[in-house]
């Protein structure tokens, strides 16, 4: 689903536009004119240096399993009890061009407690080459910070970059539960990001709310049908000052 957004006045594209479906307990949130790059399953193991196959990743220290629930990420299983620590290093992401990066979010928002408060962090790595020299950093900035809520701006310091990389830590203090990551995402914005416009994916057949706003403009509130066979289909939005 494409969702287009302009200005009633002008017809030009309105950047920084706050879009959000809704379907029942369904609640999806963009921003126009920022992209963004997503993994939801790493089933298909390690050894993919750049991301193409959305299931693949770069590599892990082994004690990590995302085979034996396709779509999760969780501690290795072994003989009954979880590694208390592991690794997952991603593929590099290309966002086309030099970009500005905005925030990265992961799921799901809650990790067992028996785990412990901090079970799952990450960190990032950017470059303007594909080479290996990948220095991954915290929030701050430094190496020895993590993202550790499910949603956090990304270090600015970053910003300039095309290449991205993530590096999944996940522990338990327990050796009977084990934290688990089912989805990450992170957003930017770059040449190759149409303005105004924002693309919602693999959404469910069925009526969708649909909700624009923006600073300065009147809120928009209307819906769209989205048809059992998945087709493009393009929703345009024209806000009014």
């Amino acid at each position: 689903m494409l969702v287009t957004v302009k200005d009633g006045a002008t017809g030009l594209p309105v950047s920084d536009a706050l879009v959000t479906l809704e379907k029942g307990a369904s609640v999806l949130t963009q921003t126009t004119g920022r992209g963004f790059l997503r993994q939801t399953d790493w089933s298909g193991g390690s050894g993919q240096s750049l991301f193409s196959d959305e299931t693949r990743y770069d590599a892990s220290d082994g004690s990590v399993d995302t085979i034996t629930t396709p779509g999760e990420v969780v501690l290795r299983d072994l003989l009954g009890q979880y590694q208390t620590t592991g690794e997952l290093t991603s593929s590099t992401f290309d966002t086309g061009s030099p970009s500005n990066f905005y925030q990265f979010t992961y799921q799901p928002t809650n990790q067992p407690t028996a785990t412990g408060e901090t079970s799952v962090g990450f960190q990032l790595a950017t470059s303007n080459a594909t080479s290996s020299a990948w220095t991954y950093l915290g929030p701050d900035g430094t190496g020895s910070t993590y993202y550790t809520a499910t949603t956090t701006d990304i270090a600015s310091m970053h910003s300039g970059d095309r290449y991205l990389r993530y590096k999944m830590y996940l522990s338990t203090a327990s050796s009977t539960q084990t934290p688990n990551i089912s989805d990450i995402q992170f957003t930017f914005t770059s040449s190759c990001v149409p303005p105004g416009q924002v693309i919602f994916q693999g959404l469910a057949s069925g009526t969708w709310d649909v909700t624009v706003s923006k600073t300065g403009y009147a809120s928009y509130v209307g819906s769209v049908i989205v048809g059992a066979t998945p087709l493009w289909q393009e929703k345009q939005v024209s806000l009014s000052l």
